[in-house]
This record gives C-alpha cells, structure tokens and sequence, in this order.
C-alpha cells in the first residue's frame, strides 16, 4: 500500500503546484466554544489545542458533544458563542479547504450508486486535485479493487475507509475524523491505528474521536475529555 507521504518524497515539485506542505502542520484552535439548540446545551465553554505531530483523541461518551464540535470546526454548524479556527482561521476562510483540513464525519454520505472513484473526482475537481491523487488514496486506503463498484453495495468498514480516502484527497495538514474504527474489523483498526500514527509522525495535525478508551489508549498521544 501507499503511504500518505509517498507522494510528496517521488514527486518534489508537489508543493510549488499548491499541495499542502505536511511539515508545516496547521494547528486546530477552540476557544470558549458553546453550541445551543433551544434550551438545550449540546457543548458548553469549550477550550483546547490540537496540535501538529501528534494523535489527540477526543474522548466522551455518546451524546456529549464531539459530532456537533467537530461540526463546528468545520464551519458546518455556526457556533452559538466562542471561535474554532485550523491554522490560525476559520476552514470557511480556506480558499483549497481539502488542502487544509480532511475530515470524516459520516461514512455513509455517498450517493449509493456512486462509484467511490466517481465520489472521489467530484470532491477533487472543487479543489483542483488531479485523477493520480484520486487514485493513490483509493490505493492506500485498500479499494483501489473496488473502485468503479457502486458505493451502494460497501459494507460499513468499506464505507468508512471510503470516508478516510475522501479526507487524505487533499494532502492537508490536518485530519479530523469522527469514530473512524466503527465497522472495522481487528485488521482494520490496527490498519487506521498505523495510518493515523503515520499522518502525525509526518508533521501533522490528527484529531480522532471515539468513545472506545481502549482504542484510544493504543492510538493517541493526547487527549481531550468531555462529559455530558
């Protein structure tokens, strides 16, 4: 399989035609961030640091928090009060977002008859990316076999590596992914554990989520605790 970082070490002209450099690791910034829906308090006051080089797990358990601030982080959810920035601005202000920041947050967001080749190059053409790159992250994430299949028909491990290729298209600094092991078998989540590792090692940015501490004790350097 490829390696995230392969690409940039055989192709050096890589960063002067706009792909991100991973060594320079964006940094994921929350302060006093508070989402309300009504009367209801889904995040409340929240401040923390993600940063480059290593794996921050965000832990808590269902229901706490962790979908809707990573929604947040996305600009996909405004905010009731407090910022979320990824390298020093709101991703929304990123002109090339994929570049910037990857992120899965529900495997299962492909059209069922969608090839995840065809999922892929739509996703790469909004940001200026190349068919190779489609390719290659198809290839490390193990469905290069199964390319022109329809989406439809994945199981859900195959659907979240689907979602884990979707957020590597860009090469970005950093990668947030939400449960990334559900639907995984054993060899899958030591396989996501060994990536997510890799991805810090190489100067960047990784924020996973789960509500598994057993995983997360194995995975992760850092981390991050909520509660409801």
């Amino acid at each position: 399989q490829v390696l995230p970082g392969e690409y940039l070490r055989s192709h050096p002209g890589a960063d002067s035609a706009g792909r991100s450099d991973p060594q320079d690791g964006g940094m994921i910034e929350v302060s006093n961030l508070t989402k309300a829906y009504g009367e209801t308090l889904a995040v409340d006051d929240l401040t923390f640091n993600v940063r480059p080089g290593i794996v921050t797990g965000f832990l808590g358990p269902n229901g706490a928090g962790k979908s809707t601030t990573m929604r947040m982080i996305l600009g996909l959810d405004a905010p009731t009060s407090g910022t979320a920035t990824v390298d020093g601005r709101p991703l929304g202000e990123h002109p090339l977002p994929l570049r910037s920041m990857g992120a899965l947050l529900e495997a299962k967001a492909v059209h069922p008859s969608r090839s995840a080749y065809d999922h892929l190059r739509a996703l790469a053409v909004t940001n200026g990316i190349g068919n190779d790159r489609v390719d290659e992250v198809l290839d490390i994430v193990g469905l290069g076999d199964v390319a022109r299949r329809g989406s439809g028909g994945f199981s859900l491990g195959m659907g979240q590596r689907l979602g884990i290729a979707a957020a590597l298209l860009g090469d970005p600094k950093v990668v947030m992914l939400d449960e990334p092991v559900n639907g995984l078998d054993p060899e899958g989540i030591l396989w996501i554990r060994q990536l997510l590792q890799g991805l810090a090692r190489e100067g960047r940015t990784v924020f996973v989520s789960s509500h598994l501490m057993s995983e997360m004790e194995l995975m992760a350097e850092h981390f991050v605790i909520i509660g409801r």
